[in-house]
């Protein structure tokens, strides 16, 4: 599994820069739950993230850099409508509330990139994304 951790981060750099910078945004909105410990929505977004990128290095490890890593982010589809609940009680203004608006917008356009990555993968694009050496 390490070994896919590693295979994985490699290939992300071998993306085009906008992709890259999607990822920066994506992954950094994510993390920017540290400065809202120890708020429930900011443990369990930073736990998803973590369990995402455990389950996308098992997917590198074991099928490739393939369209099917969009399965990662299936604790996603969980995490997104939960945290849109947690904004019913948050003041509009807080920096806790943007984040929260932040981190559910970006984390759903990911979720449909990663649907139509694996439906792709589904209906038969199989190859790796990337290639990555050892």
């Amino acid at each position: 599994m390490l070994q896919g951790l590693i295979k994985f981060h490699q290939g992300l750099w071998l993306y085009p820069w906008p992709v890259k910078l999607w990822l920066v945004l994506l992954s950094g909105a994510n993390m920017a739950g540290v400065f809202f410990l120890p708020r429930i929505e900011a443990v369990v977004t930073l736990v998803v993230l973590g369990a995402s990128m455990l389950l996308m290095s098992w997917i590198m490890a074991r099928w490739g850099f393939t369209r099917l890593l969009g399965l990662g982010h299936i604790l996603w589809i969980a995490l997104v409508p939960w945290l849109w609940l947690q904004i019913a009680v948050e003041p509009v203004a807080s920096s806790f509330s943007l984040w929260l608006r932040v981190v559910i917008t970006v984390n759903t356009i990911s979720l449909l990139i990663d649907v139509l990555d694996v439906i792709r993968y589904a209906r038969g694009e199989r190859s790796e994304t990337v290639q990555v050496t050892p």
